[in-house]
């Protein structure tokens, strides 16, 4: 999946977290406006894109510590402070700038990524316990 002129750890970076174009804009939003605090449905409005994929997007985030996350008065609070994970702050300003200026070889990237096929055929068969705790 080798995009010329794109760094290999831009391509690892996207690979290892991005699913979709949508949670690529998310990530970067709340990277350009740090500290700013965003949720799932301002952030999806500020993007134009459907509030729930904003909420999984910033949900995968927070869990793989690339944003924090906060309980506010009506909704979680997220934002960028810093990936917890070593080099991810410098990928992510190198991502924004070559999306800013390639944004088509990024955008193919994301669309092309193995991972996200692999992951997007697991969530398909992801079971879902029932708040009742009955079975079926």
């Amino acid at each position: 999946m080798t995009a010329p002129g794109i760094p290999d750890s831009i391509e690892r970076f996207i690979r290892e977290h991005l699913r979709s174009v949508e949670q690529l804009e998310v990530l970067l939003l709340l990277y350009r406006t740090a500290p700013r605090e965003w949720t799932a449905v301002s952030s999806s409005r500020e993007l134009r894109i459907d509030a729930v994929t904003a909420a999984r997007g910033l949900a995968d985030f927070q869990q793989q510590g690339l944003v924090s996350v906060r309980a506010g008065e009506e909704a979680l609070l997220y934002w960028y402070e810093g990936s917890s994970r070593s080099g991810d702050d410098r990928t992510i300003e190198q991502l924004e700038t070559f999306y800013r200026e390639r944004p088509t070889a990024i955008i193919n990237l994301v669309q092309s990524a193995p991972a996200n096929d692999v992951r997007l055929f697991a969530d398909a068969f992801r079971v879902r316990r029932s708040k009742g705790g009955g079975g079926d």
